[in-house]
C-alpha cells in the first residue's frame, strides 16, 4: 500500500465550471444587495462609501471562502482543513472590519456600514450554503475527489 503524496487533485472541467458559476452568482447577489442598499440609503456620499466598503469586505470574505471551499481534496483530512479555512475566511474578514468600524471607522459606522455588514454577510452566507448544496449533489458521484464543503 503506497501513501498518496498529493493532497490536491487536478480539477475537472465540471468542478471549475461550478466554481465559476458560484462566483458569478455570489457577485450578482452582492451587486443586487449593493443596489438595494443604495436605493434605500439617504443618497449622501458617506452612505455610498459605506455601501462600497461593506460590499468590498463581504465580497472579499465570501469570494475567498467560496474558492477555498471548492478546492478539490483527495484526503478527508485535507477537505476538513479546507472547510475550516473557508469558514474562517468568510467570518474573519467581516469580523475584522466590524472591529475596525467600532474603533476607527466612525464615519462609516455613522453611515450605517455596521448594519449593512451584517445584512450583506448573511445574504452571501445563505447564497453560499445554497450553492454548496446544489453543487455537492452534482459532484457526489466522484469517488476520487472530495469537495471541502
Amino acid at each position: 500500500m503506497t501513501a498518496d503524496r498529493s493532497s490536491t487533485a487536478p480539477t475537472s472541467a465540471g468542478d471549475l465550471r461550478h466554481t465559476l458559476i458560484g462566483g458569478v452568482v455570489l457577485t450578482v447577489m452582492l451587486l443586487v444587495a449593493s443596489l438595494f442598499a443604495l436605493a434605500l440609503g439617504d443618497g449622501t456620499s458617506s452612505s455610498h462609501r459605506a455601501v462600497a466598503f461593506t460590499a468590498a469586505v463581504c465580497g472579499a470574505g465570501s469570494g475567498a471562502g467560496w474558492i477555498i471551499s471548492r478546492w478539490p481534496c483527495r484526503a478527508p483530512a485535507t477537505a476538513v482543513a479546507a472547510s475550516i479555512a473557508a469558514v474562517f475566511s468568510r467570518l474573519a474578514i467581516p469580523l475584522i472590519a466590524l472591529a475596525w468600524l467600532q474603533t476607527e471607522g466612525r464615519v462609516y459606522r455613522e453611515a450605517g456600514a455596521d448594519r449593512l455588514l451584517a445584512g450583506f454577510y448573511l445574504l452571501l452566507w445563505a447564497t453560499d450554503i445554497v450553492l454548496n448544496i446544489i453543487f455537492t449533489k452534482k459532484t457526489a458521484g466522484s469517488r476520487h475527489i472530495t469537495i471541502a464543503n
